[in-house]
């Protein structure tokens, strides 16, 4: 055969080779710059935000030791006395030895108001002009207890003071004597600048108010700021400008809404040594890359011939059965030898091999044949397992032997055939995942031996797909372990990991947090939208928290709305808290229903951690539970660690309620009854019924102690049907001992009213006593129709105002008040607050405040009953203001129904039977 001249491509090869080293490279080298960038650019963004925590750190513990001063003057008993005896030179010489012992922080405002008395005494520094810095209408409207600042816009410059109000009590009675105001004046301070700028270590600090330098220290109060730090004015936020880094800290929300807040300036070259430091390797290593790709690419051109690669390919098509031509003739003629000798020995092979592949061709079982890694055979069985087309053994033969199996079981694979090779015993029968052309998962049986194959050692393989018994295993223990409706982990598999993770703790002294979370508001949501919308809104949450905490953690459905969270390996207390904000505000977000339609719930979330509070997963769980209802009781959508006392305050809780049910089904609990009076008449014209309860055990139970138990545990509903027929069945006693009232007062609570039976027992408690509705009124506090969202105010108000009976809003004023209730409701009477009596006749703000409601109720047409009256000019205040029904300790505590006949024959002027009895 005549020779051909043909040219290698080796050099074609050659050159890509060294172009494409060159060029991975570099990507490689600026992948690596941007990278130091961005890490450099991540710690300067962190320097900031821990400059900022510690500049408001700093100024939080400067205006503590200021209200630490404030605090021990308002605590003098000396200040109080002077207060009531208004000696103004015995306070002047107080605030004086105060401000002589002030050392670190210095008050440049102390002053004390009395009452009717602005400016009562000033003990504030010489150069503070009170009428700039703390007018009294300023002072006026400050909340006692709270730092403020206050910016004076008319000053020039600006004046920025910040102050807190303390009021001085007197201690028997709880009446205010008086107010402190203490503060500080930010405006040109010198002070404070300079302690920020010893805590954080710069020369460069300033106070800003609505972008005005009112104070601070180095080139900062004449350097122009990057806009970018007022972007947002009440977060952290900072600029690099050149080498210096700006950081913008908030600190206080002023009177006038504007953040006071400080900017701290600091040099930094971090970027710039990140720069300068790549510029100068990069020559250099562009230099060695070309050199090491001219060398790479010379030595692959040398090792590489053209005519060998055709011989060799050709070799390997008669081995693996193909048909294949022989190679064209090459320069070299032993090569072109060898392509003929190859032919003719491969064939003799071929024809010997026949028989044996009729026989496992038709085998129902896949075949596979293996050695040094690669396949040497397939059957078809075994192609169409793999999802390749039957009759083209090509597809797979001479591929790697782990194309056919799943990545994750290479690892295993190599194993066993390196045990195999080195003579150590290796499983023959196995399960392995497999792999079909078009990347599906595959389970596989095989079992494996040992045979020859044309001559060679090799594996023989016969292979059984058992896809569908796997994933009937599967489905078995998943309906075991997880949740159907969200596939998160169920009770039973979260608290086998519990377990795993307590083990791992104590091995590794690692902390672990156990969270309980349950669904505020999901029930509502169920009720209105129905048990679909719930399904969706139990699925979204279950995806919120599995990204919120990652796949490293582990997220359980225990059932209905609760969840169970555990936090592996947490830093510290910290990073559980941060944790659980995440979690609560992930909750938040609205979730958009099927109907158009929006749920917007919240979460209570329960914390306990192990070791430090057990490592018993039983014992866990439940503290985690208690903390969870602790939060869910401290009005929701908050998280709580778990604390002893909590434990202390369920044990007490559990025993009262175990009591309770005794005494109720006893009838062990009595009443007191607190007459209402009308002042102007002299006369008791009714009475509130209150629930007292006395136990051989416990003793004297307050009841609001046994009140909440038997909300939480139901026992309201019983307890509350006793004392409303105990209530009429009183009134009716009166009327028979001629005793005459015009009416009764019983207190309903929140779940009562949601109880469906609460309407009939009403009506049956009327019938059984003969109790007049109209004489009877049902007294609800604001929280039945604010509060709870499971009750409808309007719904369940009407039902009771339709039965004839009247309506008392009790407590108004505490809760969220509203005048349109107040016009939608059949309210007829309007309780006010004893917080809004107590001290009425030295509170004018009150004063002025308890008439307003007065007037409002009248032009509503609603009488109002004043609570907690105590002196005799509170009930003249009253009185005057055109509130003539009062009920408070003035006329009388609370009595036993004997004493209360006593009283209301004495009162009225009736000599009853049941007076002279008792």
């Amino acid at each position: 055969m005549k020779a051909s001249f043909s040219i290698p491509f080796s050099r074609l090869v050659m050159a890509l080779f060294a172009f494409g080293l060159m060029g991975t490279a570099i990507a490689l080298f600026w992948i690596t710059y941007l990278g130091s960038l961005s890490i450099a650019e991540h710690e300067i963004a962190r320097s900031a935000k821990s400059k900022a925590t510690l500049a408001r750190l700093v100024f939080t513990q400067h205006l503590d030791k200021l209200e630490a001063q404030i605090r021990a003057v308002a605590a003098n008993p000396d200040i109080r006395q002077a207060l009531v005896d208004n000696d103004k030179e015995t306070a002047k010489v107080i605030i004086e030895r105060a401000s002589e012992g002030m050392t670190s922080a210095v008050l440049d405002i102390l002053l004390i108001d009395r009452p009717g008395e602005d400016g009562w005494v000033n003990g504030s520094l010489g150069l503070v002009d009170l009428s700039h810095q703390l007018p009294v209408k300023i002072r006026a409207a400050m909340p006692p207890d709270i730092w403020v600042t206050y910016a004076d816009h008319d000053s020039d410059p600006i004046q920025i003071t910040a102050a807190l109000s303390v009021l001085v009590l007197d201690p028997d009675t709880g009446r205010v004597l008086g107010r402190i105001y203490g503060g500080t004046t930010i405006t040109d301070s010198f002070s404070l600048p300079g302690v920020l700028a010893k805590a954080l270590r710069v020369e460069d600090i300033a106070f800003y108010h609505h972008e005005d330098v009112v104070a601070g220290m180095g080139d900062l109060t004449t350097e122009v700021l990057p806009e970018r730090l007022y972007a947002a004015p009440d977060d952290v936020n900072y600029a690099l400008n050149g080498e210096n880094l700006f950081v913008f800290a908030p600190l206080m929300q002023g009177l006038d809404g504007h953040m006071l807040a400080t900017v701290i300036k600091q040099p930094v070259d971090t970027l710039h040594k990140v720069e300068e430091t790549y510029s100068q390797l990069f020559t250099p290593f562009l230099l060695y890359t070309a050199i090491l790709a001219i060398g790479a690419a010379l030595l692959v051109n040398r090792i590489t011939t053209a005519g060998l690669g055709r011989l060799l390919n050709y070799a390997m098509g008669l081995r693996q059965d193909r048909v294949v031509s022989p190679p064209p003739p090459g320069l070299i003629f032993e090569f072109n030898k060898l392509a003929t000798m190859f032919q003719a020995a491969f064939e003799s092979v071929r024809d010997r091999d026949a028989q044996f592949k009729d026989m496992i061709d038709g085998s129902m079982h896949g075949v596979l044949v293996h050695a040094n890694h690669r396949i040497l055979y397939v059957n078809d069985a075994l192609l169409k397992m793999c999802g390749y087309a039957p009759g083209e053994p090509e597809q797979l033969v001479e591929s790697p032997t782990l194309v056919i199996y799943a990545p994750e079981e290479h690892s295993r694979l190599r194993s066993y055939y390196n045990m195999r090779e080195n003579g150590e015993g290796a499983p023959r029968t196995y399960e392995v995942k497999g792999i079909r052309k078009d990347g599906e998962t595959i389970w596989l049986e095989q079992h494996v031996r040992l045979t020859e194959w044309r001559g060679e050692r090799a594996y023989y393989a016969t292979i059984t797909d058992i896809s569908e018994r796997k994933r009937q295993e599967e489905l078995a223990t998943k309906n075991a372990n997880f949740d159907i409706l969200t596939g998160l982990p169920n009770r039973r598999l979260f608290m086998d990991r519990l377990r795993q993770a307590i083990q791992r703790g104590k091995h590794m002294g690692d902390l672990t947090a156990l969270m309980i979370l349950d669904l505020d508001r999901f029930k509502t949501v169920n009720e209105t939208y129905g048990p679909k919308a719930g399904d969706k809104v139990i699925e979204t949450i279950a995806a919120r928290l599995t990204r919120t905490l990652g796949p490293d953690q582990t997220v359980a459905r225990m059932g209905g709305d609760e969840f169970a969270i555990i936090l592996s390996n947490p830093e510290d207390r910290w990073q559980i808290e941060q944790t659980a904000r995440d979690i609560l505000k992930a909750i938040g977000d609205p979730i958009k229903l099927e109907d158009g339609n929006e749920a917007v719930l919240a979460g209570s979330l329960g914390i306990t951690v192990c070791p430090h509070d057990g490592t018993h997963e039983e014992a866990l769980l439940m503290q985690a539970d208690t903390s969870m209802l602790q939060a869910k009781a401290d009005s929701g959508a908050s998280y709580r660690f778990f604390a002893t006392r909590m434990n202390e305050q369920a044990a007490r809780a559990s025993q009262i309620e175990i009591c309770l049910r005794q005494a109720i089904d006893k009838g062990e609990l009595h009443l007191n009854f607190q007459p209402i009076v009308d002042y102007e008449k002299n006369r008791v014209v009714s009475c509130e019924t209150l629930a007292r309860w006395t136990d051989p055990k416990l003793g004297v139970v307050p009841p609001t102690e046994f009140i909440k138990v038997a909300e939480d545990c139901g026992l309201i509903v019983p307890l509350g049907e006793q004392v409303l027929r105990e209530a009429c069945e009183f009134f009716q006693s009166c009327n028979r001992n001629g005793l005459q009232l015009d009416g009764i007062s019983v207190n309903i609570s929140p779940r009562q009213c949601r109880d469906a039976d609460f309407l009939p027992r009403l009506r049956e408690i009327l019938d059984e006593t003969g109790m007049d509705p109209a004489r009877l009124q049902l007294e609800v506090t604001e929280s039945v129709m604010f509060d709870d969202q499971r009750v409808n105010p309007v719904e369940i108000l009407e039902a009771i105002s339709n039965l004839g009976i009247k309506i008392s809003l009790d407590d108004f004023g505490t809760g969220y008040s509203s005048l349109s209730y107040l016009k939608r409701l059949p309210i007829d009477t309007l309780k006010i607050d004893r917080t809004f009596i107590m001290g009425l006749e030295r509170d004018v703000d009150g004063q002025a405040l308890v008439q307003a409601i007065i007037s409002m109720a009248g032009s509503l047409h609603i009488e109002v009953v004043c609570e907690g009256a105590e002196t005799h000019e509170q009930c003249e205040l009253i009185h005057s203001f055109g509130c003539s029904l009062i009920q408070g300790y003035s006329f009388s505590r609370p009595l036993s129904g004997v004493d209360f006949h006593r009283y209301l024959a004495k009162m009225n002027g009736v000599d009853s039977v049941a007076a002279r009895a008792g």
